[in-house]
């Protein structure tokens, strides 16, 4: 059986912040068939008993067929739902507290265009780290997208998992697949396109894995 943590490579698929449940289980579905191994569950709103089921619901879905689910901002969520890990912004929790209380979850962290920032989660024991936005961003309007001399430093900057994220899309992908990035984050370019199977594989097959 496969560690989660090895799991951590490819695209990173991000569940939109406006769904309709039927359809965001559908499209997961799909992602997963298409390939796609890696799921967060973001959602920045008050967080129901209804929607904890659902998102139960979602991790199942997506531990059933060989993926791995984490919970954006929220460790005590994620243990609760049985999600694989957390991704902590840049205003959760530290690393280092997370890792100390729920020693079981896989930690991801922003870090924007910070290397530093990056070393400081990796030194208190996150398992990947994430770098953005590469682009302007549907999804997070507020991004700043990264200035290409920070791009080229991360880009050679050297750690176990890294993510690029933000506004990247079919016509930037193949550009972003030829850095040097364990994942690729996407959420609009895939559950808001038309046809989700035609643009979650067109992703996983123009993936650089080399």
């Amino acid at each position: 059986m496969i560690d989660a943590k090895d799991k951590l490579k490819g695209i990173y698929a991000i569940t939109p912040p406006n769904f309709e449940t039927t359809k965001l289980l559908d499209d997961i579905n799909i992602c997963l068939e298409c390939g796609v191994k890696v799921f967060q569950i973001r959602y920045k709103e008050e967080i129901t008993e209804e929607l904890k089921y659902f998102f139960s619901s979602l991790v199942n879905q997506i531990k059933n067929k060989d993926g791995i689910a984490f919970i954006n901002d929220y460790p005590h969520l994620a243990i609760e739902i049985g999600a694989d890990g957390v991704h902590l912004g840049k205003n959760d929790m530290p690393v280092e507290k997370v890792k100390n209380k729920y020693k079981n979850l896989i930690i991801g962290r922003t870090c924007k265009s910070s290397i530093e920032e990056a070393k400081k989660a990796i030194k208190e024991g996150a398992e990947y780290v994430s770098f953005g936005a590469f682009s302007n961003s549907l999804t997070k309007k507020e991004a700043i997208p990264i200035e290409k001399n920070d791009l080229d430093l991360i880009n050679n900057f050297s750690v176990s998992s890294k993510v690029i994220i933000g506004g990247i899309n079919k016509e930037n992908f193949h550009k972003v697949a030829l850095l040097n990035f364990d994942m690729i984050a996407l959420s609009d370019a895939i559950f808001n396109s038309q046809d989700v199977a035609e643009s979650a594989s067109f992703f996983v097959n123009n993936f650089n894995f080399e």
